[in-house]
């Protein structure tokens, strides 16, 4: 699962995600991977309230048994009791699984098409206290619609995990003044996993877009 590409390890170590239309029925809308959905469903549960939830540590000798759990076949994880394990654990483990793809959740071929609306449209940089400013003539429901049509083109395994995720870290941005994970501070946490492209792997200026990307989807 480690470090497989997404589309090989989906086959094997998938976890369907239901919704519910506007009739109540169920329906399958995708598949992410067991590890995304176990450690995502674990964080929403117990850990929206802990503070620096994905800046601290957990224990490594947990998490290479958690990462050999969820790399073992036939079940990949699907029946793991997170008894024995804390909520730092699970976002270590969860975290290593992003940055370990061997292509961000973002394709390569759709990165530049991902940061072109937000180009330019900042004053202020990521880092500063407030967020990213937008300058004043910033269309951002043209940017929102803009965004809405590039999630449609994702591949949709990459679409499935990417909403999954935007997901997950809305949840523990709402509760930010509990857990001090903030949308800017998840964004940093996240980039490299989600949107990011070798040839800019040494560029802070093209990595602050990206983050400031993140923050305008999450």
């Amino acid at each position: 699962i480690f470090g497989v590409p997404l589309r090989q390890s989906i086959v094997y170590a998938n976890v369907a995600i239901s919704l519910v239309d506007d009739n109540g029925k169920s329906y399958i809308y995708g598949y992410v991977p067991i590890v995304v959905a176990k450690c995502g469903v674990f964080l929403k549960e117990k850990a929206t309230t802990v503070e620096g939830i994905f800046r601290l540590n957990g224990s490594e000798k947990r998490i290479k048994e958690l990462k050999h759990i969820f790399d073992s076949p036939d079940r990949y994880g699907k029946g793991l009791s997170w008894d024995g394990y804390t909520v730092h654990d699970a976002a270590n483990v969860f975290r290593r699984y992003l940055n370990d793809l061997p292509e961000p959740v973002v394709p390569l071929d759709l990165y530049e098409k991902f940061r072109e609306p937000l180009r330019g449209a900042t004053k202020t940089a990521v880092g500063d206290a407030d967020g990213p400013q937008f300058i004043d003539d910033f269309d951002v429901d043209a940017a929102i619609k803009r965004y809405q049509h590039l999630i449609k083109e994702l591949p949709p395994l990459n679409r499935q995990l990417l909403l999954y995720i935007l997901d997950l870290l809305a949840v523990f941005a709402a509760k930010a003044e509990d857990n001090r994970m903030n949308s800017q501070n998840l964004a940093a946490i996240f980039q490299p996993g989600m949107l990011s492209h070798p040839i800019h792997a040494m560029a802070p200026e093209e990595y602050r877009l990206n983050q400031c990307v993140l923050i305008f989807l999450i």
